[in-house]
């Protein structure tokens, strides 16, 4: 009996590898930029639980497996086992089953067994994923958590008489639901498992999951409401474009500015209401200005020079000549695809959190099987060298011509807003002189909050 067990683990090790890969190539494709952080943070040969929020359906495991070489095991849901191409996927890369209150037939009972199975696998020094907050959201901040992470921590701790490593995972996606958007994966420090010998069994559960939930909002954004999100978003972009253009990648590095902005307007909205809302009404008065003229924030930075213009048609000229066939290449043989996984990702998608779980799924089977029957009908009437060197012609064209298709906007936009300046110099300084009461605004605030007491 031995065999077919080594057999079985090597194929299960095989497939692992290969899903590592494929998640990898999801995120690579899909998103524009994973910045990982926090890795640091995660021990090795520990039994480890990662508690991360849950914003993106099944596509917040994919990203979290991207973004680590360690075999993870998330904890599903029981409906996601009655799906016929989830549950052999689930099953081999070992995920553990839970069941929840509120899925129809759901017997919760059973629950004491997956938190057995999942001691041992901390006791095995295994990696296990949960989402405290129990399902997928679209709220600006962290939802109540559950208390299942605390309850099979402490009772590893116990069971194996070796406390098991949490950590707290931040998943920070800047455009959800955007093809081509960014996430941040953040890891953050271990959460800390001892609890008083005076609490009971119940006590102590609440008290870690405190603490996971501390230590969670540590590595996410956590505004009161979108509004929030909105303006803290363009006040970021107001400080960011005060030295030049607005800066890309560092995505931790935004994050954090974003954070601390919530935490001044939270501040400011209780001690100072009516200076917010008098910056709201000038910021959205200055925006709904520019978005009349299509004024983009970068255009008020762009200093026009003779040498600047002339070194920007040139690289247009270039763009467009070497650029334009391919990406026309790419639209032929992917418009189809491309347009079914969109409409078709909209239908299914309940809300914005399932969107990109749809969108990835249905433009693995859409773009897989147009590419495919395309391949092979290269290959049938042109032989195999034509099909291969059409294939990766095809796999090259098609993100280059979404590519393009941003470019020609920009470029678009830019032509737009140079002639508009030519022909209504004042405009631009009007905008100028605008931008520069509302700096002059922000940094009053900013001096208001420093001398503020800070609130829990």
């Amino acid at each position: 009996m031995a065999i077919p067990t080594k057999k079985k683990s090597i194929s299960r090790a095989g497939f692992l590898r290969v899903w590592k890969r494929f998640c990898r190539l999801v995120v690579r494709v899909f998103y524009r930029e994973l910045e990982i952080t926090g890795l640091e943070n995660i021990p090795k040969n520990t039994g480890l639980l990662l508690c991360a929020n849950h914003v993106n359906a099944l596509v917040d495991v994919v990203v979290l497996q991207a973004s680590t070489n360690k075999d993870l095991r998330p904890l599903a849901r029981s409906g996601l086992f009655l799906n016929p191409f989830l549950k052999p996927i689930l099953n081999i890369i070992g995920a553990v089953l839970i069941y929840r209150h509120n899925d129809p037939g759901s017997d919760t009972t059973q629950n004491q067994d997956s938190f057995i199975k999942c001691y041992e696998l901390l006791a095995e020094n295994q990696t296990i994923i949960i989402f405290p907050e129990g399902q997928s959201h679209s709220d600006p901040n962290i939802n109540k958590l559950k208390t299942g992470a605390a309850r099979i921590a402490l009772g590893a701790k116990e069971n194996n008489n070796k406390p098991p490593v949490v950590i707290p995972v931040g998943l920070t996606f800047s455009r959800k639901g955007k093809f081509r958007s960014d996430v941040l994966v953040q890891y953050g420090t271990a959460i800390d498992l001892s609890t008083p010998e005076t609490l009971d069994s119940f006590e102590s559960v609440n008290l870690v999951t405190d603490r996971i939930k501390q230590e969670l909002a540590k590595v996410t954004l956590n505004a009161d409401s979108w509004e929030d999100i909105y303006l803290i978003t363009r006040l970021e972009k107001f400080f960011a474009l005060r030295r030049g253009k607005y800066r890309k990648g560092q995505l931790k590095e935004r994050f954090h500015a974003l954070q601390r902005l919530i935490d001044a307007q939270r501040i400011l909205r209780i001690y100072e209401p009516d200076k917010v809302r008098s910056l709201v009404v000038q910021l959205r008065g200055f925006e709904r200005l520019c978005k009349c003229c299509g004024i983009r924030d970068y255009h008020l930075t762009i200093k026009y020079k003779p040498l600047l213009v002339a070194i920007y048609f040139l690289r247009l000229v270039i763009l467009l000549l070497i650029g334009l066939p391919i990406a026309i290449w790419g639209v032929i043989n992917s418009f189809t695809p491309y347009q079914l996984t969109r409409d078709v990702a909209r239908r299914v998608a309940k809300g914005p959190d399932q969107y990109d779980t749809a969108s990835v799924t249905f433009g693995m089977f859409f773009f897989s099987i147009f590419w495919s029957t395309q391949t092979y009908i290269a290959h049938r009437y042109f032989g195999t060298t034509v099909a291969l060197f059409y294939l990766a012609s095809v796999i090259i064209s098609a993100p280059f011509a979404l590519k393009l298709r941003k470019e020609c906007h920009i470029i678009i936009d830019n032509i737009k807003i140079f002639f508009l300046f030519i022909r209504k110099k004042q405009l631009r300084q009007y905008l100028e002189s605008k931008r520069k009461e509302i700096e002059k605004e922000l940094a009053k605030l900013l001096r208001i909050v420093k001398r503020l007491p800070s609130i829990q």
